[in-house]
């Protein structure tokens, strides 16, 4: 893989500050994380299409450190509040992920979608050694129907024009967002979280909790200019 893979749990790299940034008072930010450091802003934001505050991390089956992270991510999505929303999106960096990325959104679209989807890492990491896509695509249909969804019904979800669209949705967005690593947060289509500034995946949360409130604030602000 040409593409590094983010370690949450190896880095060297230390948190600037002490804590995480919370409300003073007055219900004001107190600043804790640093832009450029803990964070960057997106030089153009992406449109979200949504009233809530998306969270959206970018994944890979084959990531075992997207793995890791998706008990402290689930954990961390029973927390957040009322208009905040956890999205899950595939990254796709060649032709194999995207199988994998359509995968993904065939099995959002079945019963029992998470435990599918958990079990989905193990099942693809093993794939990762085999160069043909037909077999990979053959061993993922096979996988699939132990959950129902019969060989035929997954061949003609890949090729249909709903199960294209969400990828072609999903590449664009990763693109703007300029995401080259996973796993990857985005936070409103605005922010995203550094990865090597933190020194565990809840670290990387607590910044993911600061920009969601940084966002919440400048959405405060801009929606007092309007009234």
């Amino acid at each position: 893989m040409k593409k590094l893979l983010v370690s949450l749990f190896l880095t060297l790299a230390m948190i600037a500050c002490s804590e995480p940034s919370k409300p003073d008072a007055g219900g004001n930010l107190v600043e804790g994380f640093v832009e450029g450091v803990h964070y960057r802003v997106l030089a153009t934001p992406i449109p979200v299409s949504s009233d809530n505050i998306s969270v959206t991390e970018f994944f890979w089956y084959g990531c075992p450190h997207c793995e890791l992270f998706e008990k402290p991510l689930h954990k961390w999505e029973q927390t957040m509040g009322d208009g905040v929303q956890l999205v899950q999106s595939p990254a796709v960096w060649n032709q194999a992920m995207k199988l994998h990325a359509k995968v993904f959104f065939i099995v959002q679209q079945m019963p029992d979608k998470q435990k599918i989807h958990t079990a989905l890492f193990g099942e693809v990491m093993d794939l990762r050694e085999i160069t043909d896509l037909k077999q990979q695509q053959s061993k993922l249909g096979h996988f699939l129907n132990g959950y129902g969804l019969t060989q035929q019904e997954f061949t003609e979800k890949l090729n249909s024009e709903e199960i294209k669209s969400k990828l072609k949705q999903a590449m664009q967005i990763m693109s703007s967002a300029e995401i080259r690593s996973t796993p990857t947060i985005l936070v409103n289509g605005r922010y995203i979280v550094l990865n090597e500034s933190a020194t565990s995946a809840e670290q990387v949360m607590e910044i993911a909790s600061y920009l969601v409130e940084l966002e919440k604030a400048r959405l405060a602000t801009l929606n007092a200019g309007k009234s």
